[in-house]
């Protein structure tokens, strides 16, 4: 007989928070428990398995051999789990009564809360709700049953279900993905700089500058200009998950840096962006849980978002007049 104690739902969620985070303060801290609740949750599924699950380290903690195992088990056990209530409630009508939307913060600012509205006032029979993030904490959302549907971006080389440390969250969903439009980075560089004044830049056209990078488009990059970028100095030690940081070092002329189209919103006055020869870009889409009764509320989401980002993979890479139209979807 399996125990209750190792299946205990809550606890293997806040295994995986720890493996997550690395130390029992950043698992309470990213579910809303004390920091001592979390340590004894975590020493009662010590007791249970009667093995030991965590090393004590210097910054926190660390999974043992027991523990990367245990992890395994339990992520399949809570997506089989959020699998089962997801068709259970769409087979009881749930999922045609409300819509719960994800995307990241740069789609949202261009497209998605467009989108949003469009939804609101066409369907206001149904509860609609936001929730704002990384791709990797949205499709979390996804797998947990907490999203019925998100706007992601992934790159050449990496996934959207990882982080920006390069760890994988969680064992991805099966998932139905509809393309939109790819998203090109840009060189953000001085309105003073000597190259400000071209319409694209090359590698060659960079020898001899600083580039500052930082996931998740870093390895892209690096890979994109292999040996060239010998002629350029790639910096990554100016780490940053927002685009104010990098922008304020450019700046100050600590360097060059990249940031995607959509974006643009968030450039400041004194620097401009322009494309470059190689830059990553970001290939942004809609994701659902693959499954066949999908709810009708999803589907209308998916149609108002396909139409309002029509056209824009056309156009000038550089500008920042490109947010789409409603006409047509409103």
């Amino acid at each position: 007989m399996i125990r209750n104690a190792i299946l205990d739902v809550r606890r293997l969620e806040m295994l995986l928070a720890v493996a997550r985070t690395g130390s029992f303060t950043g698992a309470a801290d990213s579910l809303s428990f004390t920091r001592s609740a979390v340590s004894q949750q975590m020493s009662a599924l010590e007791r249970a398995t009667k093995v030991r699950l965590f090393e004590r380290t210097a910054r926190g903690v660390a999974l043992t051999e027991a523990g990367r195992s245990l992890c395994q088990h339990a992520e399949a056990v809570l997506a089989r789990l959020a699998e089962a209530e997801a068709e259970l409630e769409a087979m009881g009508g749930l999922g045609d009564s409300r819509l719960r939307f994800g995307s990241f913060s740069s789609a949202t600012g261009v497209f998605a809360a467009e989108a949003f509205r469009i939804f609101a006032e066409r369907y206001s029979e149904f509860a609609l709700s936001y929730s704002d993030g990384e791709p990797y904490e949205t499709l979390e959302q996804l797998a947990s049953n907490e999203l019925d549907l998100t706007v992601i971006f992934e790159l050449d080389g990496w996934p959207p279900g990882t982080d920006y440390r390069g760890a994988t969250v969680g064992p991805e969903p099966p998932l139905e993905l509809i393309p939109l439009f790819d998203d090109p980075y840009l060189l953000v560089l001085p309105a003073s700089h000597r190259l400000a004044g071209e319409e694209s830049i090359t590698i060659d056209q960079l020898a001899g500058e600083r580039v500052l990078l930082t996931p998740p488009w870093q390895s892209s990059l690096e890979n994109s200009w292999g040996d060239a970028s010998l002629r350029v100095e790639l910096d990554s030690s100016c780490r940053a998950t927002g685009f104010e940081a990098l922008q304020a070092l450019v700046s100050v002329e600590r360097g060059l840096t990249l940031m995607p189209r959509l974006a643009l919103g968030w450039l400041r006055d004194d620097l401009v962006a322009r494309p470059v020869e190689g830059a990553p870009v970001r290939h942004v889409k809609i994701a659902h849980l693959a499954r066949s009764n999908r709810s009708s509320a999803t589907r209308a989401m998916a149609e108002i978002l396909v139409a309002l980002t029509e056209g824009l993979d056309a156009g000038d890479p550089s500008s920042s007049d490109f947010v789409p139209s409603p006409r047509g979807v409103a």
